[in-house]
Parts: C-alpha cells; sequence; structure tokens
C-alpha cells in the first residue's frame, strides 16, 4: 500500500530549479490538502509543501477519532473524503460489515487508509506538485507604501540531501499546526493565553472549571502557557495485529510511581476506557482498533502538562526534543501501567489486552508519525475569533449571525488544560474547560494576518485562546482550508489581493462546491434546496423560525462516545407548506428592491418553503 501511495503522489526530494506556481501552501495537513485540491480545481497550479515524510498532518498521525458533535456540521471536501473512506470500508468488507460500521460513516478510518485517499485525491489533479520532506527556511516579502507585505517566495529545505528549494507564487497559504510559513514572513502572533478582560470572555486567564462553571481560585490573568499536547496512539485488543509496549529509552520507574497512590486512593478503576474512570481514553475505529486518547481532568493524565510551552516557538531541533519527550513519556507510562508491580495485578492484566497495531505507522516502530499539537501560534489579523463568536444570538435558539462566515462547526470550547493540578483543587487541571455552544460560524477575515496582500492562514487562525480552543478540529481546519484555496482562486482570478476578495462572491462558490456556511439540520448539500436555505439562513432567515420562549431543548441522544443528534431547532421542514405569516417576515427582510416581485411570486401559487427559498434565490 505504501509502495502504491508513492505512485500515487506526485512526490519530489531532489529539485534543481527554482519552481513558479499560482498557489504555494505549507503544510500538508487535511486543510493544506484539501486547499491545494480546491484551488487546482479552479484549474490552478499548486505546490503542496509538507516538513514530515507523510501527508495527512494528524489525520494520518494517529488522530483517527475527529472530533465533531453531529454530521450536519460536516461539508464540502471534508465529505468527500469520508465518504471515499466508508467507500473503502464498504468496498473491501461488504456494506453491513463491522468495518463499515465502525468507521462511522467514514470519519473513523484506519491512518494508513486516510493517506490512501488522501494521496489519491491529490493525484487526480495533476496541477498540483506535492514536495514532503522539506521544511521551510525563509519568506520572501515586499512592503508597498501602505506597509501591507507581498510574499514573493519562500525557501525550503530538502531534509533528504539538505538541497535548498525556492518557489515563487502568487498567493501563500499557511497550513500548518505551528503558523511557520506566516511567522518566516514577518507575521504577527500570540502564543497563550489572553487575561479575561482583553475581550470578556468566561474560559480567558488562569482558571479552574467544572461542568462550564468557573469555580474560584483562577485570577484570570494571561499567560504563555499552551494547551497540552500527547500523541494519538492506535491500539487494539487484537491478538493477531498486537504488539506489547516495550520498555522505552529513557525509562523511569521513579517518575511513574505516584499513580500508584491513585489507584489505592479509588480514583482510577482501571486504564483503558471510555469513562472518566481511567487514564487512557479508548476510541473505537475501524478493524478492531482504537485512537487512544488523553481524558480531560483525570486524576492522571496522557498529556505531559506544562512540557510543551516552549515548543511553537523553538528551533526545529528543539521541537525535536520535545516530540521526543512526549513520545517516552506516554510509552513509559503505558509501560509502567501493564508491567508494574504497584499496579493492582487485575487492572495490570485487564491493561496487558491492549498493543500497539502492528500494520499502523509501520516505518515508524508502529508509532504515530505526529505530536497531537492542540494549540501553538495564532496568527493575528484585524478580525479575531473569540468566545464571543460562539454566543447565543438575542431571543433565537441559533449562536449569532456572522454574515461574513466560510465554515461552520459544532463542538465544544474545549481546553485539556494548561498546567498540572494545583493546590486548592488537587485532582483539577489549571486552564481546563468545557462548554457546548449552539453550533457556529466562522468568518473570512479570521485568515487574513494583519498587513499581507497574499498570505492567506487556515489552520493557526486569527483568535483569541479559548476562541482557538472551539476551532482546533481537523473537519473544521478542513473547511477552513476549503475556503481558503477557493479565496485563493478568486485572488488571482480577479487581480485583488486576499484581503480585497469579496466574502459573498466567496460564499457562493463555496456553496457551488457543497461547503456550509450556517448550519440547517435537515437540509443537506444533496438537497435541491441547499444553496438557497445557506444563502439565507446566512442573512438571518432562519433567526427568529423557533420563538426561544417556545423552546425545549432535551438532552441529545449520543451515538459513539461524543457523537451526537442533530442540534435541536436547527431544522426548516423545507417540504412544509410555507405559511403567510413566515412568508412576509421573509420578504420583509429582503432588500426593498426585491420585495414586490418577492410578493408577487408567493402570490402566484402555494409553495412549500423549500421551493420558495429557492424561488427568491433565483430573484437575487
Amino acid at each position: 500500500m505504501k509502495k502504491l501511495l508513492l505512485v500515487f503522489l506526485f512526490i519530489v526530494t531532489e529539485v534543481f530549479a527554482q519552481p513558479q506556481t499560482d498557489v504555494v501552501i505549507y503544510g500538508a495537513t487535511p486543510s493544506g490538502i484539501f486547499a491545494a485540491i480546491n484551488a487546482a480545481r479552479q484549474g490552478h497550479s499548486v505546490a503542496l509543501v509538507e516538513e514530515y515524510k507523510q501527508i495527512g498532518g494528524l489525520m494520518t498521525g494517529g488522530l483517527s477519532f475527529t472530533d465533531f458533535i453531529s454530521q450536519e456540521a460536516l461539508s464540502g471536501t471534508f465529505n468527500e473524503y469520508r465518504f471515499r473512506a466508508l467507500a473503502y470500508y464498504e468496498n473491501k468488507y461488504g456494506k453491513n460489515s463491522k468495518q463499515a460500521k465502525d468507521c462511522y460513516f467514514g470519519v473513523n478510518a484506519e491512518p494508513h487508509v486516510t493517506e490512501l485517499i488522501f494521496g489519491q485525491m491529490l493525484a487526480e489533479l495533476p496541477f498540483i506538485k506535492v514536495y514532503t520532506q522539506h521544511r521551510i527556511s525563509n519568506a520572501s516579502a515586499n512592503k508597498n507604501k501602505q506597509g501591507e507585505s507581498k510574499i514573493q517566495s519562500a525557501s525550503f529545505v530538502n531534509l533528504l540531501d539538505n538541497k535548498a528549494v525556492t518557489i515563487s507564487g502568487k498567493v501563500f497559504i499557511d497550513a500548518t499546526y505551528e503558523g511557520d510559513l506566516a511567522v518566516a514572513a514577518g507575521a504577527e502572533y500570540r502564543i497563550g493565553r489572553e487575561a479575561r478582560n482583553e475581550f470578556c470572555e468566561r474560559y480567558a486567564g488562569h482558571i479552574f472549571s467544572k461542568g462550564g462553571q468557573i469555580l474560584t481560585g483562577g485570577t484570570g490573568e494571561g499567560d504563555k502557557k499552551v494547551q497540552a499536547y500527547n500523541f494519538r496512539i492506535i491500539m487494539t485488543d487484537s491478538i493477531e495485529n498486537s504488539r506489547k509496549v516495550e520498555m522505552p529509552p529513557n525509562y523511569h520507574r521513579e517518575k511513574y510511581l505516584p499513580i500508584a497512590a491513585v489507584f489505592k486512593r479509588g480514583k482510577v478503576k482501571q486504564i483503558f476506557t471510555q469513562s472518566a474512570e481511567g487514564i487512557l481514553r479508548v476510541q473505537p475505529i475501524a478493524n478492531r482498533k482504537a485512537d487512544i486518547n488523553d481524558i480531560k481532568n483525570a486524576p492522571v493524565r496522557m498529556s505531559s502538562l506544562g512540557k510543551n510551552y516552549d515548543y511553537p516557538d523553538v528551533s526545529p531541533e528543539v521541537r525535536v526534543k520535545i516530540i521526543r519527550e512526549h513520545r517516552d513519556h506516554i510509552l513509559g507510562m503505558i509501560y509502567f501501567l501493564q508491567n508494574d508491580e504497584s499496579i493492582p495485578s487485575e487492572i495490570r492484566e485487564d491493561a496487558k489486552v491492549w498493543g500497539l497495531a502492528k500494520d499502523e505507522f509501520t516505518d515508524n516502530d508502529n508509532f504515530p508519525y505526529r505530536l497531537y499539537i492542540r494549540e501553538a501560534r495564532r496568527i493575528m489579523g484585524d478580525v479575531v475569533f473569540t468566545e464571543h463568536d460562539t454566543y447565543q444570538a438575542p431571543h433565537s435558539i441559533r449562536s449569532v449571525l456572522n454574515p461574513n462566515a466560510v465554515a461552520i462547526c459544532d463542538y465544544a470550547l474545549n481546553c485539556h488544560g494548561v498546567s498540572a493540578p494545583g493546590p486548592v483543587y488537587a485532582d483539577m487541571t489549571e486552564g481546563d474547560f468545557n462548554f457546548i455552544p449552539q453550533p457556529f460560524q466562522i468568518p473570512y477575515g479570521v485568515m487574513l494576518p494583519g498587513k499581507f496582500d497574499n498570505l492567506l492562514v487556515s489552520v493557526a487562525i486569527s483568535s483569541s485562546h479559548v476562541g482557538f480552543c472551539g476551532i482546533r478540529l481537523e473537519p473544521t481546519w478542513s473547511a477552513l482550508g476549503q475556503a481558503a484555496g477557493l479565496a485563493a482562486h478568486l485572488s488571482i482570478k480577479n487581480g485583488v489581493s486576499v484581503t480585497k476578495v469579496k466574502v459573498p462572491e466567496l460564499q457562493s462558490l463555496l456553496l457551488k462546491n457543497k461547503a456550509k456556511i450556517i448550519y440547517v439540520s435537515d437540509v443537506d448539500a444533496d438537497s435541491p434546496y441547499f444553496e438557497a436555505v445557506q444563502y439565507f439562513g446566512n442573512i438571518g432567515f432562519f433567526h427568529d423560525l423557533y420563538p426561544l420562549e417556545q423552546v425545549q431543548i432535551k438532552p441529545r441522544t449520543i451515538h459513539k462516545l461524543q457523537y451526537m443528534d442533530a442540534m435541536e431547532y436547527h431544522n426548516i421542514h423545507p417540504e412544509k407548506p410555507l405559511e403567510e405569516s413566515l412568508a412576509n417576515t421573509w420578504i420583509q427582510q429582503l432588500p426593498a428592491s426585491q420585495q414586490a416581485k418577492a410578493m408577487a411570486l408567493h402570490k402566484s401559487k402555494r409553495w412549500n418553503r423549500g421551493a420558495f427559498l429557492t424561488a427568491l434565490f433565483q430573484l437575487k
């Protein structure tokens, strides 16, 4: 399969010229891959440059149980990927197979399957040239009279032979988790947490929280602390495919001995679990495997709390050292929990069932390629995404309306904490919070670094720490990557800077490419009403569809750990007959120049809601 992937990809390891291209993307994360695909589909040449040997970022590097709440928030190129993943399992094992079921509509694919599909998607577009194992060294930019920078080229070092390659382009996209291209070009950035009073965010600064409620003991002061990292290890309980975790280098038993006391106090009852009573969270994926993750606010943490503060802003050599320390910590912890006599024997034996999956990361000792970078730098611009962008709109069940939206998200404001338990709350990690808002929108401006003419940032976006904790998900970054690729196209096509791209034109192009800009739970991209519903939803047609005083929210049904039903009261019943009062309400929200035609249209026949919105859409 690895050989096939190399055939599918156009991987360049030796470059002797200085190539020129329309769009230069640094970071073959899912966001970068989808940016490349969308730009290339519009006819542009693309250079997709990646530091690592593997493409796909975290989704091919261990993170296979990806974060979102409801499938209704997924769209666009990300859906293309997951439908291909589902088809892979159905074709190989059967439509009713356990593998097809366990991949959960394609979003819980094994890493090697995701890598294969990403490679196939890229190989279908000859305008994309992929450079793996190339690390950025610098970026050359000129400033105009207004002080805006325009990147001319970016230079990269081939990590195989230490040769340099410089690539010039018209538009540049930073899709790295760290924001390395933007920083090389001189963009402004932040690391760490804002004080609570800067943006008036509930979860900002030094805090202790539980169940979404702020507790006493936090100061609300900002600092340079970064959300904890860990690896997403792929493990299995299959004897045939399992490889036991061996004692890692630099193992020190004394480091882990305090864990035994936690078991004695009854704080933890098992090691591998899907509940909060364990240490390692088992997140099932296809083929009897699991994506093993940290458990928030557990007494014992998989994450190396406080060991990553330097990572975002240090040299590549120091990053490698930090990555190795995280790897040694996690492997050492698993080895200790499975083998040390200080752990109760029945718990130890239960844990020994799990081992590394032998058919994943076969060229990396069956260990994930990528450290789980939950947060690093945030590249700042004039638009800053904050907690306020996730708030409920006044008098509406929906989140605040953002007319400049280019992506949506249905997930929690979620932070795994920044530092070890403090003296006030012995078992509570400082900086840990979790609060689930309504599905929310993300505006175009968060991808625009301040004072840059041709640079888009689709992962390390302009946001506060708290705001970033709601966006930091692969499906969301993927949606922003798609928007970045199409924005790059419009910039080149219209001969304007990325800051002058007309958002309505970008939104229209996104809708034509089946990407969502507002959350509507019962009209998906395959509906004939899709574009009209998305367009009118984004100008506020549905914010008062359900009077708030009549709303009675029930707990959402959980299907698999965190995946839930659609958010209630976010449907529009497109087949329902159009009521007179609703028609009048919608018509009054149109520009005055369109209202007479819309009223005549309404009177011409009986409509259902979806058909009337589609007819209105054709009037605009």
